[in-house]
């Protein structure tokens, strides 16, 4: 088989292109899990807003999530809100901008969810300037080759899968 350099080459910034936008979205280490009584979750944020450091992150849980436990992040503080049990958890303190930060929590699924279901949890990153505001369902379902936009804003999702 002879070798071709120069398609590899050619091809190389269209595989970048795809690529670089997805890796910049807030999002969920694993995006599919398999059904459990408690599911382990870890949101990934790859950077501050333009430059700007991270400051807060608040994410709204979806009907779906019957309780949740946010897990401690050194040097952050976590905080739930809403009536009727959390609905949204808050993480407060100090991300720099080119520094990947990780949250961790542990949820309970309401009785209802079951597997193929996709789940959305929309997150309001507030910068030191700026928010990025990463709640787009849509765009959140779409495959990763068919987005394109930059300017689209993703909601973190999982995929449940089968109990193992």
């Amino acid at each position: 088989m002879a070798r071709r350099p120069g398609l590899f080459l050619s091809l190389l910034p269209c595989c970048l292109l795809v690529a670089s936008p997805v890796a910049a979205h807030v999002g969920f280490a694993k995006r599919q899990v398999a059904l459990a009584a408690s599911i382990d979750l870890t949101l990934r944020v790859p950077h501050g807003c333009e430059g700007s450091p991270t400051l807060r992150l608040r994410m709204r849980l979806p009907r779906a999530v019957a309780s949740v436990r946010p897990q401690p992040k050194e040097g952050w503080t976590v905080a739930q809100s809403g009536e009727g049990g959390a609905r949204e958890v808050i993480w407060s303190g100090n991300l720099p901008d080119k520094q990947t930060g990780e949250f961790s929590f542990a949820m309970t699924l309401e009785a209802t969810a079951k597997a193929g279901d996709t789940i959305h949890f929309p997150v309001v990153q507030e910068c030191a300037k700026g928010v990025s505001r990463w709640i787009d369902i849509k765009g959140a379902e779409a495959p990763a080759e068919e987005r394109h936009d930059e300017s689209s804003s993703p909601a973190p999702a999982i995929k449940l899968l089968p109990p193992k």
